[in-house]
């Protein structure tokens, strides 16, 4: 994985963070997966928005990618939280003139997730 695309990533989680810091927080999606997770995994909507908060280019897994049913892009990242492996769908929304960070995903990871950084420096790659 090339440092463009790192550089990228890392872009988009320091103004993911930016706007849920400025007292606009993130839109968490109340989906049944989401909210069953959190209540499986014993965390708060704030444990959950700490949980995000704390992502780093090393738990990125894939995108951005076109979001199918709005317009914008989706990330998607994952961790450990706990003994689970959980899936983070992340996306900064456009509402007007107002930019939203929305939480789509937060949930036990139904498939096998991939980190790209990760498993370069597993590889011997470089940690930069």
């Amino acid at each position: 994985m090339d440092e463009i695309k790192k550089e990228s990533i890392g872009n988009f989680l320091k103004e993911f963070k930016k706007i849920a810091t400025d007292g606009r927080g993130i839109d968490i999606v109340s989906r049944r997966k989401n909210i069953e997770s959190l209540t499986d995994l014993g965390l708060t909507f704030r444990n959950c928005k700490n949980e995000i908060l704390g992502l780093s280019v090393f738990d990125y897994c894939d995108g951005p990618k076109p979001d199918k049913n709005r317009p914008g892009e989706i990330w998607e990242f994952g961790k450990m939280v706990g003994a689970k492996k959980i899936y983070i769908k992340l996306k900064i929304a456009q509402v007007g003139e107002e930019r939203l960070a929305k939480c789509l995903s937060f949930h036990v990871a139904e498939f096998q997730l991939h980190f790209p950084f990760r498993d370069a420096v597993k590889k011997g790659g470089n940690e930069k």
